[in-house]
């Protein structure tokens, strides 16, 4: 309009000192301002009017994922809340809820983390692991920047899938298919052999025998679990046997210590993953409003929930928090696509200290920025 103005200025004259002005002239200029600014007032209403549906659209997804978001967080709650574990202690039964059935769990992994350990002392991977599959642990140690020993990996897989499923009837059955092709079956048919023979706390002799036997140095150890071993799958002369796997082999009946908590964690876990893995894809928000929503929920996770968390990352059960992992014999099969939930939300990063019972975190997440590493 301003052009406008200036060039009309140069070539045309409204009105002198001794006319009135020309209505006609005027008029047309009239025109032309009012239709052009008519037309920016229209344009300026529809752009106005596209920028507030589009927010009311944004503001709509927003309030609709914040509602399915902290209904995730209601159910996890629940979850937690639906938690219940009777246990004896030793002198009397002791029923645990919500949280501290988590503790529970976690501190009965640590207990088959040692039975595991005491009797795995070979430092040869060959001795434990099936060669594709150690293969497989050492391209993912490679990948990820793991420091810790593809040995202690497989240890706490086999503990925490011991705590996992039991080491009962059918507990049993679905160890032994998990561990068929990932490790050498000389090792874990006789380590399975080792951890059935412990027995709930209640049945107090069996125990006793148990700690006596535990108490055993590895030779020894080993060579009694030998004897029930090749006795209970061959029945072999009952005569032939030392006192000590006589006493061992004379009581059949009687619960294991590992019943398995499948019931328990599988669910929680599930349920946990899926509602780190919507927040993850969400599309319309950013990286940082991602990761507030996780610290929130994050915030609901006690430490022993984070320290069975780690556990469960880099067991066979939960690989899929890091990256998707499905171990086949034929390593063309194998699927494996990049989660990096822990590290994305660094939902480990309350975990106190460096490490529980010589498991050092940072050796397989070293980029989660941990809490005690804070100034």
């Amino acid at each position: 309009m301003i052009v406008f103005f200036i060039k009309i200025n140069d070539h045309f004259s409204i009105a002198n000192k001794l006319q009135a002005p020309d209505i006609a002239a005027t008029g047309e200029i009239g025109d032309f301002i009012g239709g052009l600014v008519g037309t920016l007032f229209s344009l300026v209403g529809v752009l106005l009017l596209f920028i507030t549906l589009r927010d009311q659209r944004e503001s709509f997804k927003k309030e609709r994922f914040e509602n399915h978001f902290f209904e995730l967080i209601k159910l996890h709650r629940e979850n937690v809340s639906e938690l219940n574990y009777k246990k004896f202690d030793g002198r009397e039964f002791i029923t645990s809820e919500n949280r501290k059935v988590m503790r529970d769990i976690f501190n009965e992994f640590i207990e088959c983390y040692r039975d595991v350990k005491k009797f795995s002392n070979s430092n040869n991977p060959d001795d434990y692991l099936n060669t594709k599959y150690k293969l497989r642990l050492e391209n993912i140690k490679k990948e990820k920047k793991f420091k810790a020993n593809i040995i202690e990996l497989a240890i706490i897989d086999i503990s925490y899938s011991i705590v996992f499923f039991g080491v009962g009837l059918d507990g049993e059955s679905v160890l032994r298919n998990r561990f068929q092709k990932k490790y050498n079956s000389i090792y874990y048919y006789r380590l399975l052999a080792y951890i059935k023979l412990k027995p709930k706390r209640e049945n107090r002799d069996r125990y006793e025998l148990w700690e006596n036997m535990k108490s055993l140095d590895l030779k020894n150890l080993r060579k009694l679990i030998e004897e029930v071993y090749v006795h209970r799958k061959h029945l072999n002369n009952h005569d032939e046997l030392s006192e000590e796997a006589k006493k061992i082999i004379s009581d059949n009946q009687y619960e294991k210590y590992y019943g398995g908590h499948q019931h328990r964690l599988g669910h929680y876990f599930r349920h946990l993953f899926q509602s780190y893995k919507f927040l993850s894809e969400s599309k319309f928000i950013n990286s940082e409003q991602k990761y507030f929503y996780g610290k929130t929920f994050r915030a609901q996770l006690s430490t022993y929930e984070q320290a069975l968390l780690f556990i469960n990352s880099i067991s066979s059960l939960g690989m899929k928090w890091e990256y998707k992992f499905e171990f086949n014999e034929r390593p063309s099969s194998n699927i494996e696509k990049e989660n990096g939930l822990i590290t994305e939300f660094h939902l480990i990063k309350n975990l106190p200290g460096n490490h529980f019972f010589g498991i050092k975190y940072k050796n397989y997440y070293p980029r989660v920025k941990y809490e005690n590493n804070e100034d």
